[in-house]
């Protein structure tokens, strides 16, 4: 049976031009609605990495913190300065802190320090643990205490105090090294080690190089020069 085409024009729903435009219209919402929605994602993954590292991240102004520690340790710190003589002065370690902001005493652990002489020769002081105070330059070491010099002076011993201005250590809890004019060992040791004067008391023992301490008495006497020719 065949249809006419009048029939199958009436047969089809006619839309009207209102309906047309409201559909024209739900179409550009909806592409409105998925370029919003794609927008959202995009910030989303590209804000989301940085808001989530605010969590971990902290106030590098430790003055500008409401409340701190004040024994809040230093990793890795280092003391640059120059000693009463304008000679280089550097220490560093492995941590550090203090009592309280006013103080001026640090305390440290595996502390390394380096210096110079106003002959240019340097000198390294390493220890397990001690204190300085940037205001004296004074350190007072324990623990494993290792001072030596390019002069030829090296030091071991448990406990010391190093004067940073004069470079002199002084201890009081034993003493061993080795110096120009040989080895030696005592309970108390007083060691200028710029000018290479050292003054031993309590169980002294020394071991002198045969080749070398004759210049050392005459540098220390040099009155009786005249007797140590032999």
């Amino acid at each position: 049976m065949s249809e006419h085409p009048d029939q199958i024009l009436q047969a089809g729903k006619a839309v009207s031009f209102d309906e047309n435009e409201r559909q024209i219209s739900r179409i550009h919402r909806l592409v409105k609605i998925v370029l919003v929605l794609t927008l959202v994602a995009f910030l989303v993954l590209v804000l989301y990495p940085i808001f989530a590292s605010r969590e971990s991240s902290f106030t590098l102004a430790i003055d500008k913190l409401p409340a701190r520690d004040e024994k809040a340790k230093l990793i890795k710190p280092s003391y640059v300065d120059v000693d009463q003589n304008n000679n280089p002065v550097n220490i560093s370690a492995e941590s550090a802190y203090r009592e309280e902001n006013e103080h001026t005493d640090y305390f440290f652990t595996n502390l390394v320090a380096h210096m110079s002489l106003p002959t240019g020769d340097g000198i390294e002081i390493l220890a397990n643990h001690g204190s300085l105070n940037t205001g004296t330059q004074i350190m007072a070491l324990d623990g494993e205490i290792t001072i030596t010099s390019e002069t030829g002076f090296l030091l071991r011993s448990s406990e010391a105090t190093f004067l940073i201005g004069d470079k002199i250590a002084i201890g009081k809890n034993g003493v061993s090294g080795i110096a120009p004019f040989g080895r030696f060992s005592a309970e108390n040791f007083n060691t200028d080690v710029e000018n290479e004067i050292i003054t031993l008391s309590g169980n002294v023992k020394i071991s002198f190089d045969p080749n070398k301490p004759l210049n050392i008495f005459n540098r220390v006497t040099p009155a009786n020069n005249e007797g140590t020719a032999n």
